[in-house]
């Protein structure tokens, strides 16, 4: 197995723990709102698929031109490592509107987590189809961290959830009070 496929694995693990986790829960106390003005649980689930498939569908396009692409600057391994610290010690950060703004209100963590893994399993093939040279290259562009390559992408997506998931747990504790 490839060290891509080891990653992938990695956090396909973590979204199997977390849903099964969650299983216990109705659709109605997830999708609860339960600190004003913040995400409910399965909107913090949705918010973690919609930047996941942007980032697909973002080196989806990039790769359709490699002469295009750019090597990874150090700078932007030096930014990644700091936005993981800094998620770590519980700083936040505004994503994107495309993946922060108009969320449904109602889910089904049923539907949620279907959705999810077909997007995994979607992105585990396109990404194994790639050279290998192509992937060591900056595919995709993070608005903090600069062009990264398919390693720091998949280590984003694990601090990335990792962080999301302690929302969740909190809030979970709050639904359990």
């Amino acid at each position: 197995m490839t060290k891509i496929n080891l990653e992938i694995q990695v956090l396909n693990n973590k979204l199997n723990q977390l849903f099964d986790r969650l299983s216990k829960y109705s659709d109605d106390e997830l999708n609860r709102i339960i600190k004003r003005n913040k995400w409910s649980i399965n909107q913090n689930i949705y918010h973690l698929i919609l930047a996941e498939k942007g980032t697909e569908k973002y080196i989806r396009i990039k790769t359709q031109y490699p002469d295009t692409l750019i090597d990874v600057k150090i700078t932007s391994r030096i930014k990644i490592f700091l936005l993981e610290l800094s998620l770590k010690l519980g700083f936040t950060y505004k994503g994107p509107a495309i993946v922060t703004e108009n969320f449904p209100d109602k889910f089904k963590l049923s539907e949620l987590r279907a959705d999810w893994e077909r997007s995994r399993k979607d992105f585990k093939e396109f990404i194994n189809t790639l050279d290998e040279n192509m992937l060591s290259k900056g595919i995709f562009n993070h608005g903090i961290a600069g062009r990264m390559d398919i390693y720091m992408t998949l280590n984003f997506f694990k601090f990335h959830f990792d962080h999301h998931k302690k929302i969740i747990h909190k809030l979970e504790e709050r639904l359990n009070n």
